[in-house]
C-alpha cells in the first residue's frame, strides 16, 4: 500500500507547519517592541509579517509549475509492504523494518506530528496533516495491526 499526499494537502500542510514555525518567531518580533518601545513601528511588524507571507506562496507556486510530468518527484508519501514500513520525502526514503518497528504515537504539540518509532532510535517523524484524514485512517489501521 502507498499513500501519496495530494496537492491540496501539501499546501494545508505546508501553511499550517509554516505558520506554526512562523507564529514561534514572530511572537518575540511582536511582543518586544511593545513592551520596549512605546513607540514601536508598526510598519517594520508588517514587512515580517508579509514577507513570510511571500516566502511560502514562492515555494507553493515553484512547486506546483516544477514538480510536474514525468520528472514528479513524490514530495510526501508512506509506502507499506511485507518488509516494513517508508516514509517517502521528495524521493529520499527512509524504512523501517517490520522487525524494528515499536509502534507510533502522535505528539500532540504544536505543530501535530506522527512518529513510527523504531527499536534502533531511528524515529521517522512528520506532520499529522501530511496526509488527508482518510489516509491517516488508514495508514492507523494498517499500523496497529503489526505486532510489536
Amino acid at each position: 500500500m502507498v499513500l501519496i499526499q495530494s496537492r491540496f494537502q501539501n499546501i494545508f500542510n505546508r501553511l499550517y507547519v509554516g505558520s506554526i514555525s512562523y507564529l514561534w518567531m514572530i511572537i518575540p518580533l511582536i511582543a518586544v517592541p511593545l513592551f520596549v518601545d512605546e513607540y514601536s513601528n508598526s510598519i517594520d511588524i508588517g514587512t515580517y509579517l508579509l514577507s513570510g507571507i511571500v516566502i511560502f506562496a514562492v515555494i507553493t507556486l515553484w512547486l506546483v509549475a516544477f514538480n510536474s510530468g514525468k520528472s514528479k518527484v513524490i514530495e510526501y508519501g508512506v509506502e507499506l509492504n511485507d518488509e516494513g514500513v517508508s516514509f517517502i520525502k521528495y524521493g529520499s526514503t527512509q524504512t523501517i523494518l517490520w522487525a524494528d518497528f515499536a509502534g507510533f504515537t502522535i505528539k500532540n504539540k504544536l505543530p501535530r506530528s506522527i512518529i513510527l518509532k523504531n527499536t534502533n532510535s531511528q524515529n521517522i517523524e512528520f506532520s499529522y496533516y501530511t496526509f488527508s484524514s482518510e489516509q491517516r485512517r488508514e495508514l492507523f489501521r494498517v499500523l496497529s495491526t503489526k505486532q510489536y
